[in-house]
């Protein structure tokens, strides 16, 4: 019984090595999905800042991260810059969320993807658009464009 217990330790000590290892890779997935994207420059109006769902008055200053949602009130309006100095403006009664960006400042090189659910946004490109055009994206509920140009507008109707 000895050898076949030792088996068994070396069984649960290798799981336990592998569970352990997973949870870090968990924890170090959040991390890298709150890296920070952006920082908001302008606000005006009510505006709301969502993360996880948890819901927060938008103010000058404040941090985006890939997964936020921001919503404007009537009159509301935003200005967010991100790392590689695109710019993104929302006005009012508009639902946009930042479904994903990277960018890794040394070599400039990163992607962009957002949503408009409704409202209008300007989006005007950065180093990420300069470098890889074809690596941004915005997502509404009827097309989903690929950026070439540098500065332009969507609006997105309500339904």
């Amino acid at each position: 019984m000895g050898s076949g217990n030792h088996t068994y330790r070396v069984f649960v000590s290798a799981a336990l090595f592998i569970c352990l290892g997973c949870a870090g890779n968990v924890a170090h997935a959040q991390v890298q999905d709150y890296v920070q994207a952006g920082i908001v420059k302008v606000v005006s109006g009510n505006v709301q800042l969502l993360r996880r769902d948890q819901p927060s008055a938008a103010r000058v200053g404040d941090r985006v991260f890939s997964g936020d949602r921001v919503v404007t009130a009537e009159g509301g309006a935003i200005g967010i810059t991100l790392r590689d100095d695109t710019l993104l403006s929302l006005g009012p009664k508009s639902n946009f969320l930042l479904e994903q960006y990277n960018f890794d400042t040394s070599s400039g090189e990163g992607n962009v993807a957002v949503r408009v659910v409704k409202g209008t946004l300007r989006y005007v490109t950065g180093l990420i658009g300069k470098h890889a055009p074809e690596r941004q994206q915005v997502l509404t509920p009827t097309a989903t464009i690929g950026i070439r140009g540098t500065d332009f507008i969507v609006e997105v109707a309500d339904e």
